[in-house]
């Protein structure tokens, strides 16, 4: 075994019936000695999510390179390359703060009375989420648990079980600028996951999602886009309100839930046909 892979957590499900091995350092599972056929998280990621994150990338580079002409400074190679890596560096601060907001909460569920967090972006994310936990009546039951689907063979770590107004529910937590519609196929199944385990039945899902940016950066990155829209020749477009919390409820209507577990089995069996036959496919002789 790499040594990169020496670092693991074991853990049994199924009442001991399967021996589960998480390897953090790869975001690898294996259970009783076998991987499984993919992650939650890693099946997902088949689901094309270029349609927004192109322009982000793009945006983001012709931002860094029209401030350094803007500085009358001759372009050089270095500023291009700086430019086509800048998607990468502002993924990783995200994912920073994510790690960081999440770890607070779940420190804070296990009761340890957590130091608010010295980074800005990840005080919001916090404050936020206390002011929902005190306008709900929420009673915490696990946290960062992981499932695992025998009849599906996939695995993953849902973020909070929790009873929320007196009703069994999974809470996701996600950092970011929005909610996409992949967060429903995560969500639909890690609650089947624990579902076909536990034999319990959950009642809905929240997704809550805590702002990255304060409402003066929001409202200097929509106006930096309604001024790209003028440059073009078109008009300018009213923007959502700034919400430093917004949290959804996906299930008010009967049928969410197996709606979005159909589409993540989908995207399950798109993503086995790309193991099986893909380029790393091919590179191996498969």
């Amino acid at each position: 075994m790499a040594k990169s892979e020496t670092v693991k957590e074991e853990f049994d499900l199924y009442a001991g019936k399967c021996k589960v091995v998480f390897y953090p350092n790869s975001h690898r599972y294996t259970v009783n000695g076998k991987p499984t056929s993919g992650s939650v998280t890693g099946i997902i990621g088949i689901k094309d999510k270029s349609g927004g994150l192109v322009p982000w990338a793009v945006g983001l580079a012709v931002d860094h390179l029209t401030e350094t002409l803007s500085k009358n400074k001759v372009l050089t190679q270095s500023d291009f390359d700086e430019a086509e890596d800048l998607h990468t560096v502002k993924k990783d601060q995200a994912a920073t703060i994510g790690s960081i907001v999440h770890d607070w909460v779940e420190n804070y569920i296990k009761g340890n009375k957590p130091e608010i967090p010295e980074m800005r972006e990840a005080q919001i994310g916090v404050n936020a989420f206390l002011d929902w936990f005190a306008d709900n009546k929420v009673v915490f039951k696990s946290s960062e648990r992981a499932v695992y689907s025998k009849k599906h063979d996939y695995i993953g770590k849902m973020d909070i079980e929790a009873k929320v107004n007196g009703k069994l529910c999974l809470l996701d937590i996600k950092t970011s600028n929005d909610l996409n519609n992949g967060y429903y196929l995560q969500t639909a199944a890690y609650v089947r996951a624990d579902e076909e385990e536990s034999g319990r039945e959950y009642h809905g899902r929240w997704l809550i999602r805590l702002a990255k940016e304060t409402e003066k950066e929001y409202n200097a990155r929509m106006a930096k886009k309604n001024a790209k829209r003028v440059r073009k020749g078109k008009e300018p477009i009213v923007f959502p309100t700034y919400k430093v919390f917004e949290p959804m409820f996906l299930d008010n209507e009967d049928g969410n839930m197996d709606r979005d577990f159909k589409a993540f089995l989908a995207c399950k069996t798109l993503a086995t046909f790309e193991k099986d036959t893909g380029f790393y496919a091919k590179l191996a002789g498969k």
